[in-house]
């Protein structure tokens, strides 16, 4: 069985961060706001969160996973702010 390992990855011209959290096809999205996005698989699954205009903070309130995505964001080492 192969296994996924979840990770985030900075955009930095688009100032934007995905959180990669499943290798599944992304069937919707839902928009949070302007600035936050969840890909779902089509079971319902979470597949990635995406994070517009970080260099002002990230806002992980209503985020699924929001430890571990709060983890993987600060992993990058950027430094970016991070509210809930």
């Amino acid at each position: 069985m192969r296994q996924f390992r979840r990770y985030a990855k900075y955009s930095p011209g688009a100032d934007a961060i995905y959180v990669y959290l499943n290798d599944l096809p992304v069937a919707y999205t839902k928009e949070l706001d302007d600035l936050r996005h969840i890909d779902y698989s089509a079971d319902g699954g979470v597949v990635g969160v995406e994070f517009l205009g970080v260099s002002a903070g990230v806002d992980l309130s209503d985020i699924p996973f929001e430890r571990e995505v709060g983890q993987l964001i600060g992993d990058l080492g950027l430094g970016i702010k991070i509210y809930v």
